[in-house]
C-alpha cells in the first residue's frame, strides 16, 4: 500500500511538472515573440515612420521593466528566508512599479518628447509596468507549484493582446487605441485572475515591515543592475539613434535586429535543460564534466549560429521583406552583422549561466557595466558619422566585447580554480 501510495504521489508530481513546464513554455513564448508581431502589424498598417516610433519606445518600456521586476522572480521563488513574506514581495514590487512610472516620465521629459511619441512612450513604459506587477503575483504561484497557472495567464494576455491590438489597429489606424487595448487586458487579467489566484493559494495581507522592503531593494540590487544593463546593452544603438537617425530608418534597423532576439532566445532555451546539470556537478566540484557542458552548449550555439548565417544570407532579406511589406534587398550584409553579434551575445549567455551557477554575480555586474560604458559611447560615435551601417557596427561591437570580457573572466576563474570555490 504504501509503495502504491508513493508510486502516485511520483505520478502526480510528474504530470504537475510537465503541466508547469507546457504551459509556462506557452506563456513565455507566445509574450517573447509578441514584440515581432507588434512591429510587422505597425509596419504594415501604419507605416515605417509610426514603426520607428514603436520601436523604440517598445525598447524603453523593455528597459524600465526591470526597475518595475527589480531583483525579478527567481530571487523571489528561490528566497528561503521566512522572515520575508509574500505581503513584504507584494508591496516591493507596489513600490518598484510607482519607481518605473516616475522613471518612465521623467526619461521622456530628459529626451523631450512630445506629441504622439510621448503618448507612445508612457503607455507602453505602463504596460510594462502591469506585466512586472503580475510577475510577483507570478512568484507567488510560482513557489506554490502552481506555475501553469502563471503560464496560462501569460499565454491568454499575449492572445488577447495582440489580438486587440490587430483589430484596433486595422480599423482605426492609430497605435495609441491599440496600446491602450492592451493596458486594458492586462489589467483586468491582473486583478481579475492573477491576484485572485495568488490570494487564494497563499492568503498574503497588508502586514508589511518596512525593514524587509528596504532589505528587498539592498539585496537584490546587483541581480537588477545585471538584468538593468543586459535589456540596455542589447538595446543601446536604439537608444543612441534616437533623435539620430530618421523613423523610418530606425524601424529598418529594428526589423534587422529582430532575428537577433530569436537566436538569443533559442540559445536559452537549449540552456535551460542543462542548468541541473551544471548545479549538481558545481555541488560535486566536478570541474571536467562543468566544462564539458560548457564546451557543448558553445558546439551547438556555434552549429546553429552558422545554420543561422548561411539560412538568413539566403531566405532572410526575402522573407524579412515579405513579412513586414518593405524592401530589404541592400540590408542583407547588415542582416548577417547582426546574426553574427547575436551569436557572440548567445556565447556570453551560456557562460553567464556557467558563473551564475557558481554564484559570480558581481564580477557580472562589472562585465554588464563596462559594456555598457562601452555601447554608450561606440554607439553615440559610429551612428553619428555611418547612421544606420553605425547602429549595425555599433551592436556587433558591443556584443563582441561583452563576449571578450566573459570569456577572459571564465578563464580566468578556472585556471585559478575559483570557479569552484564557492564564494560570492
Amino acid at each position: 500500500m504504501r509503495q502504491l501510495s508513493l508510486k502516485k504521489v511520483k505520478l502526480a508530481d510528474e504530470q504537475n511538472f510537465r503541466k508547469n513546464f507546457i504551459w509556462n513554455m506557452l506563456g513565455m513564448t507566445f509574450n517573447s515573440f509578441n514584440s515581432l508581431f507588434y512591429m510587422v502589424i505597425v509596419t504594415r498598417i501604419n507605416g515605417t515612420d509610426e514603426a520607428g516610433i514603436f520601436t523604440l519606445a517598445f525598447s524603453v518600456a523593455c528597459l524600465v521593466f526591470y526597475i518595475g521586476t527589480y531583483a525579478g522572480r527567481v530571487y523571489q521563488v528561490t528566497d528561503s528566508n521566512k522572515i520575508i513574506s509574500t505581503s513584504d514581495y507584494v508591496a516591493h514590487r507596489l513600490i518598484a512599479f510607482a519607481v518605473l512610472v516616475i522613471a518612465s516620465i521623467t526619461y521622456s521629459v530628459i529626451m523631450g518628447y512630445s506629441g504622439q511619441k510621448l503618448i507612445v512612450v508612457l503607455l507602453l513604459c505602463l504596460l510594462k509596468g502591469l506585466e512586472a506587477l503580475a510577475d510577483v503575483f507570478y512568484g507567488i504561484l510560482h513557489k506554490n507549484d502552481y506555475l501553469y497557472k502563471a503560464g496560462f495567464s501569460l499565454t491568454v494576455k499575449s492572445l488577447l493582446s495582440i489580438t486587440a491590438f490587430f483589430v484596433i489597429d486595422l480599423i482605426t489606424h492609430n497605435i495609441v487605441l491599440s496600446i491602450s487595448s492592451m493596458i486594458l487586458i492586462w489589467g483586468l487579467m491582473l486583478f481579475f485572475y492573477d491576484i485572485p489566484s495568488s490570494y487564494k493559494i497563499d492568503k498574503f495581507d497588508w502586514n508589511v515591515r518596512l525593514k524587509n522592503i528596504f532589505f528587498l531593494f539592498k539585496d537584490g540590487f546587483f541581480v537588477f543592475l545585471i538584468n538593468f544593463f543586459s535589456v540596455y546593452i542589447v538595446n543601446a544603438p536604439k537608444y543612441a539613434a534616437d533623435g539620430v537617425l530618421l523613423n523610418s530608418s530606425q524601424a529598418i534597423f529594428g526589423i534587422v535586429l529582430m532575428p537577433a532576439t530569436l537566436v538569443s532566445l533559442a540559445v536559452q532555451y537549449l540552456i535551460q535543460p542543462y542548468l541541473k546539470k551544471m548545479a549538481r556537478y558545481y555541488e560535486r566540484e566536478e570541474i571536467n564534466n562543468f566544462n564539458k557542458i560548457i564546451m557543448k552548449l558553445f558546439f551547438f550555439t556555434i552549429l546553429f549560429g552558422v545554420i543561422c548565417l548561411i539560412g538568413a544570407y539566403i531566405f532572410g532579406i526575402p522573407i524579412l521583406s515579405l513579412v513586414y511589406g518593405i524592401n530589404l534587398t541592400e540590408y542583407r550584409i547588415q542582416l548577417e552583422i547582426i546574426i553574427l553579434g547575436a551569436i557572440f551575445y548567445s556565447l556570453s549567455i551560456i557562460l553567464s549561466a556557467a558563473m551564475t551557477t557558481a554564484r559570480y554575480t558581481f564580477i557580472q555586474f562589472v562585465i554588464y557595466l563596462l559594456t555598457s560604458i562601452v555601447g554608450f559611447g561606440v554607439s553615440n560615435f559610429l551612428i553619428s558619422i555611418f547612421k544606420l551601417d553605425g547602429a549595425v557596427l555599433a551592436y556587433i561591437l558591443i556584443m563582441l566585447n561583452q563576449f571578450i570580457l566573459y570569456i577572459l573572466s571564465y578563464i580566468y576563474l578556472n585556471k585559478t580554480k575559483k570557479i569552484f570555490a564557492k564564494h560570492l
